[in-house]
């Protein structure tokens, strides 16, 4: 567990601050342009105790002041299993219709954001009350699903290729996905997984259910390097390319360290500056 209390942010207006809420903690950088080199990060844990999420969730933010300065702008990544890819012609009626279809068995509030370069809107679920805490605190923070900087970051690498390649992000025994078919996202899921037989079954189900070409089209890995090192082998008996992600260069001039940062926070950075 990181602390907060020996941070001091002089001028938070300046500074930009992105939250990643996980089940079991709250993931956070800082950064501003104002300043070269000046990421910061960390984590706090969240107390599962405390009789549910929200609370939790309240307890670590109220405990923490720096999460809670006046900063230019504060942006929040949820991670949920329970989420949709929708036409971009999709209003919240409509999504809020299929969403409780696929999902009936859902507690919580669902929320919808918009990715631009993929033009598609992603729908998610947010534990009861959560929504409603974020926007009080923080101002009306935009809030996205964790794949949401996945997806719009690849997207602009993948604009005008007649390649297909599947990224997969793995870190914690946590894996995404996004596929891109002539530019164009097609698929994009979230797994847990327990070994790498088990994400590798899963990445080539989602390769062969799409018709993508073993020879031709490309798998690219991010994430903990451990994870990527254990996948790779097995999906090399199967496609002819799969290989690392390449960093992007652009990430360094936020924080040298960026590549320590959590991956979605900093993809958000980038997607959103």
């Amino acid at each position: 567990m990181s602390t907060t209390t020996n941070i001091n942010i002089q001028q938070p207006e300046l500074w930009t601050l992105q939250l990643s809420l996980k089940d079991k903690a709250i993931d956070y950088i800082l950064f501003t342009d104002a300043i070269e080199n000046s990421l910061i990060m960390g984590n706090v844990e969240l107390d599962t105790s405390a009789g549910s999420y929200l609370k939790a969730l309240e307890n670590a933010v109220y405990d923490n002041p720096l999460l809670l300065d006046d900063y230019r702008l504060v942006r929040i990544v949820i991670n949920t299993q329970h989420f949709a890819l929708f036409p971009a012609a999709y209003d919240d009626y409509d999504a809020q219709e299929v969403f409780d279809t696929m999902y009936p068995d859902q507690e919580g509030d669902m929320a919808m954001s918009y990715l631009k370069r993929c033009d598609v809107n992603i729908a998610f679920e947010i534990p009861n009350g959560v929504l409603g805490f974020l926007q009080r605190t923080f101002s009306t923070p935009p809030v996205f699903h964790r794949l949401h900087p996945l997806c719009e970051h690849y997207k602009r690498l993948n604009e005008g290729t007649e390649i297909s390649r599947m990224f997969l992000n793995l870190s914690d025994g946590h894996m995404d996905m996004v596929v891109y078919r002539k530019g164009q996202i097609v698929l994009t899921n979230s797994y847990n997984y327990r070994s790498a037989q088990d994400a590798a079954f899963f990445a080539l189900h989602a390769w062969d259910s799409l018709g993508l070409d073993r020879l031709i089209d490309e798998v690219q890995l991010t994430g903990d390097k451990s994870e990527r090192d254990a996948i790779a082998p097995i999906l090399r008996q199967y496609i002819g390319y799969v290989m690392p992600a390449i960093y992007p260069a652009a990430a360094l001039r936020i924080g040298q360290n960026a590549m320590k940062a959590p991956f979605d926070l900093i993809l958000l950075a980038l997607c959103e500056s």
